[in-house]
């Protein structure tokens, strides 16, 4: 073989490796109740950085979230929209919170519908139905009108967020 020939067949090589279908890193599936079934929805995949105003907090014990938050803020999604039809959707999936409990990374991290998911993130963080309504008033009071998150101390945040497959 020709080192022209070596040159060439390295790069179709090249090439079949970046056609290959790949799985997306800048997404993230969390499974979330459309008040029917639980489903697997795509969201973007976003660092939980605490920014915005600090409205005090309470930790009871690693990954428990209770009513009142660290911090807020209106960061989502490049899909995120303040289209009306968007906040209807986030509001049908808050009215879908059940008195339950709602686990990170488990089979039931929150609610969806439409695009819009309510969900928990973070490591090992659980919180209730109520704590999971509290976290999105908080979120819309705080004037995140489409996408936000609120914070805890302890690296657990609830957000509201653009989602697929719901």
């Amino acid at each position: 073989m020709h080192f022209s020939q070596i040159i060439q067949f390295t790069l179709v090589l090249a090439g079949l490796a970046c056609a290959a279908p790949q799985s997306n890193p800048l997404l993230e599936t969390v499974m979330l109740s459309n008040g029917e079934t639980t489903v697997a929805v795509q969201v973007e995949a976003m660092s939980p950085a605490s920014t915005g105003p600090h409205i005090g907090g309470e930790i009871l014990a690693r990954g428990q979230l209770v009513s009142r938050q660290d911090s807020i803020n209106c960061k989502g999604s490049s899909l995120c929209s303040n289209r009306q039809g968007f906040k209807d959707s986030c509001t049908t999936a808050k009215n879908k919170i059940e008195d339950t409990t709602y686990a990170s990374g488990g089979t039931k991290s929150g609610t969806c519908s439409g695009n819009c998911g309510i969900f928990v993130q973070g490591k090992d963080c659980i919180a209730t139905g109520a704590v999971m309504r509290s976290a999105y008033n908080a979120i819309r009071n705080n004037g995140c009108q489409a996408c936000g998150s609120a914070h805890w101390n302890n690296g657990c945040y609830i957000t509201i967020n653009y989602i697929t497959g719901c």
